[in-house]
């Protein structure tokens, strides 16, 4: 089985341009692949930034969190020593009740011992 040198030249240019298209078709899918990779590795560096950003924002609010959580419990603190203090401090009721006993006992008709004193000796040197 001999083929004819056109046949076997026909084979031979049909073998090229199929050697030829795949050859196409390779560099076009290498193209893509490293279209690919690039884009991977865009993609790559963008998580690793987007990640440490995250992470460093996620300290910072854990930070504030904590000062606020110790800025809460002073302020907890001082309300409950104001309570303690509040309660210390006399009622109304209780103020309004010296105000009746001092209203009735009026002490500032009082006399002082230097005054009993000196009349006394008045009421004594005038019999």
């Amino acid at each position: 089985m001999q083929q004819s040198p056109e046949t076997s030249d026909q084979s031979i240019l049909a073998m090229s341009n199929i050697v030829n298209s795949l050859n196409r078709r390779l560099r076009v899918l290498e193209e893509r692949h490293s279209q690919i990779q690039r884009k991977t590795g865009v993609i790559e560096d963008n998580m690793l930034n987007n990640n440490k950003k995250i992470s460093d924002d996620v300290k910072n609010i854990s930070l504030e969190i904590k000062d606020l959580k110790r800025d809460i419990g002073e302020i907890k603190d001082s309300i409950k020593m104001l309570v303690k203090e509040l309660q210390s401090r006399a009622k109304k009721e209780d103020v309004d009740v010296i105000q009746k006993y001092l209203d009735l006992w009026n002490p500032t008709n009082f006399v002082t011992n230097r005054e009993l004193d000196k009349a006394v000796t008045r009421i004594i040197s005038e019999k």
